[in-house]
């Protein structure tokens, strides 16, 4: 698929995520991020560090709920922390997804010439969770047939200095690679221009539909995007929401991923 649609796919996604704190819609939305990765996934380090992301949006929940533990403790103030960082979370597995069905060098060359430097910083942004997950699997595989346990937590310093020197090492060769090709010097090598597909184009409109029907018309329809936590109400729930949310999952059930 084409990787625009994946970066429409994904802005309105965070904004559907940003837009509001009810779980009627943060959870379809979190189900439809996690059934595109599982149908869409690009196997690689990319597909694996969606885990990732998901493993820090749970810690974000408990995190931001473990900080209103510290004060004056009622249920509306626990309940609003958790809402807030079910948000971060669902954020963050957006993100996810989005990074295991892309390829962030495909994502570059979308950029016009005279963005190419920041869309190059993106890019390299994209990749540093796919290029850790790479390395610390790499380290913990050497480390295997060392006899040292990666799971104790006594190995966690051995794991981590490697992964560190090993993605400073890639950083610099990166570095030198860019500059033995001209990168910053106006040259830009040629590529055949990626077309979008009826996929591509299902995908970005039924993505740009569902975001707007969020940002435009939840007031009218009555749709609680911010549930009251103080006091506590049971947060309503549209219909037409919660289907817009599970909207986000029709890409997985448009094709097949795209092998590397």
């Amino acid at each position: 698929m084409h990787q625009g649609a994946w970066l429409v796919w994904a802005t309105c996604g965070g904004l559907v995520a940003m837009s509001t704190t009810n779980p009627f819609y943060l959870v379809p939305l979190f189900a439809a991020t996690w059934f595109v990765h599982s149908a869409r996934r690009i196997e690689g380090p990319g597909s694996r560090s969606f885990r990732v992301f998901v493993l820090f949006g749970a810690l974000t929940v408990l995190t931001r709920t473990a900080l209103v533990l510290l004060g004056p403790v009622n249920r509306g103030s626990v309940l609003a922390a958790v809402l807030e960082g079910l948000r971060v979370a669902v954020m963050l597995a957006v993100f996810g997804t989005f990074s295991s069905v892309t390829d962030p060098w495909r994502i570059l060359r979308l950029a016009p010439r005279r963005f190419h430097e920041p869309a190059l910083a993106a890019a390299l942004a994209l990749s540093i969770a796919p290029r850790t997950i790479a390395a610390a699997a790499r380290v913990r595989e050497a480390q295997r047939m060392r006899g040292i346990e990666p799971k104790r937590w006594r190995a966690l310093p051995a794991l981590a200095v490697p992964v560190l020197a090993t993605g400073m090492e890639e950083a610099v060769t990166l570095a030198e690679s860019m500059d033995a090709r001209g990168h910053g010097r106006g040259r830009r090598s040629s590529y055949r221009t990626e077309r979008w597909s009826p996929a591509a184009w299902a995908t970005a409109a039924t993505a740009a539909v569902a975001a707007a029907v969020f940002l435009m018309f939840a007031g009218a329809l009555g749709g609680g995007l911010t549930p009251s936590a103080l006091p506590f109400v049971w947060p309503e729930a549209s219909p037409w929401l919660v289907l817009a949310a599970l909207s986000f999952a029709l890409p997985g059930a448009l094709g097949s991923p795209v092998p590397r």
